[in-house]
């Protein structure tokens, strides 16, 4: 299952809308889902959480980092950007200090945004 945060919505998936639909980070969770995204470090010491780097779309490349709550297997996007962004996309890596940055402040406003339950699942 997909959840998409109003915050995510609004601050990634809107501003990308030229290049990815729905369509791409449902297909982004459902590689997550099937183990072939990269796992990768959390950015927070959460418990019960895990965090995953995978590539979307078609013609257009981009990476999706996302988290997914382990026990109930829904996935969420965190940070959604084109490979070819200067600041992201070339090394969405762990060991960046403005790719950990924006995670935290994303993942806070996506907690947010779950506790409230201002989102949207697929």
């Amino acid at each position: 299952m997909l959840i998409v945060t109003k915050y995510i919505a609004k601050h990634e998936l809107k501003p990308l809308s030229r290049y990815f639909d729905l369509k791409d980070i449902l297909e982004g969770a459902d590689k997550v889902l099937k183990n072939l995204a990269v796992e990768i470090k959390s950015p927070k010491k959460l418990v019960g959480y895990k965090f995953f780097k995978v590539r979307i779309g078609g013609k257009t490349k981009g990476r999706m980092i996302v988290f997914m709550v382990t026990e109930s297997k829904k996935v969420v996007p965190i940070l959604i950007r084109l490979k070819k962004d200067k600041i992201f996309g070339m090394n969405m890596a762990m060991n960046k200090p403005q790719v950990v940055k924006r995670i935290n402040m994303n993942l806070d406003h996506v907690l947010a945004d779950i506790q409230n339950k201002d989102y949207e699942q697929f």
